[in-house]
């Protein structure tokens, strides 16, 4: 599993939705999983409770009650517990009761409380710059109950006024925004030459100073983004600027030296739609139109095509867990059709048809 086009490690975990996080786990129990996934489910179970600074949200005897729940939703004979839980097998994670559970002790102990390594920042009267200059994440909770996970080597200053009459503020470097809603205080952040606007959504600002690129990735909710040539306070009185609406698992790049921007899709688009089904969804001679549309719903992503040349294409298969293009390209095989990523971040499907 990636997001935005990064491969998986222990960090990112912070970042998953808890379907995510389960259809990870389910993954891992059908023996799909990459090696680096493979170890972070591992380095997962192993840590619960171990980091410093989780000690007084998850005590001995809760890690060994967890550990216990765990075990014999798996295995209701102890001779064998001793032997599972230093290793964690693929055996140890696959009946979905487990996961269930798994899910619903998370939402108990919110998942980002199982994280770690991190640091974690309080803010308090008076101050307005976090600078994150560990080498690992610096988690940040916002007066408003916004919440921002700061990279390395990143640096994020809030207006003055902040959460009060408005609510933004600068990005040096990389950060993940969840945003709590307000309508009356919309969400902002000045990342050098690209402002980002949000009611309330989760989304990704890359913007190092030395990078030639500025990247804006949406996970959930919408987002407008902007175009400045005003590094310093964003957009300028009377400054033109075209505003660009992103949608999950589509971003922006904007390319400093060209001063162009680019509406993309990520890289590795996520399932979004909560408590999805795909991977375990099977179709019998099902027109190809109702698979697109199922694609459409579970990614967010528009999929265009000519139903009048597609109506007599039907196809029998099953979704498994590869990507959404990778499913694509399948499909288009089957049919005898090709697609392409069109400018504004949808996929068009092109057909001569399909015989009957």
């Amino acid at each position: 599993m990636d997001y935005l086009g990064k491969p998986v490690t222990f960090v990112s975990i912070y970042y998953m939705l808890p379907h995510e996080f389960q259809n990870l786990l389910e993954k891992f129990s059908r023996g799909t999983c990459t090696p680096e996934e493979e170890q972070l489910i591992i380095n997962w179970y192993n840590n619960i409770g171990q980091s410093p600074s989780e000690k007084e949200i998850l005590r001995e005897d809760e890690r060994g009650e967890l550990q216990e729940k765990l075990w014999s939703a798996i295995n209701p004979n102890p001779s064998h517990k001793r032997k599972w839980l230093p290793y964690l097998t693929r055996a140890a994670i696959i009946t979905i009761p487990l996961l269930a559970g798994a899910v619903f002790y998370f939402t108990r102990h919110t998942l980002d409380e199982f994280v770690f390594p991190r640091q974690e920042a309080f803010i308090n009267p008076g101050e307005s710059d976090f600078a994150n200059e560990g080498k690992t994440i610096l988690r940040i909770p916002l007066p408003d109950g916004s919440q921002v996970v700061l990279q390395p080597s990143s640096e994020i200053i809030l207006a003055k006024d902040y959460g009060k009459t408005s609510r933004e503020l600068k990005l040096k470097g990389e950060a993940f925004f969840q945003v709590k809603p307000d309508a009356q205080k919309p969400f902002v952040v000045y990342s050098n030459e690209v402002v980002t606007r949000v009611l309330g959504t989760s989304f990704n600002v890359r913007a190092y100073e030395n990078d030639g690129e500025i990247t804006v990735a949406v996970k959930t909710g919408k987002v407008s983004v902007y175009a400045s040539k005003n590094k310093a306070t964003g957009l300028g009185a009377g400054e033109e600027h075209r505003e660009i609406i992103l949608t999950p698992n589509q971003q922006i790049v904007y390319y400093r030296e060209r001063e162009k921007v680019s509406k993309q899709l990520v890289k590795k688009p996520e399932v979004i739609l909560p408590n999805s089904n795909l991977f375990r969804m099977q179709f019998e001679n099902e027109p190809v139109s109702t698979i697109f549309q199922v694609l459409e719903e579970n990614y967010g992503i528009e999929i265009r095509y000519d139903r009048d040349l597609i109506r007599n294409c039907r196809l029998t298969t099953s979704m498994s867990d590869e990507g959404l293009y990778e499913r694509i390209e399948v499909i288009c095989k089957a049919i005898g059709a090709s697609y392409e990523i069109d400018d504004d971040a949808a996929i068009t499907i092109k057909s001569n048809g399909c015989l009957n």
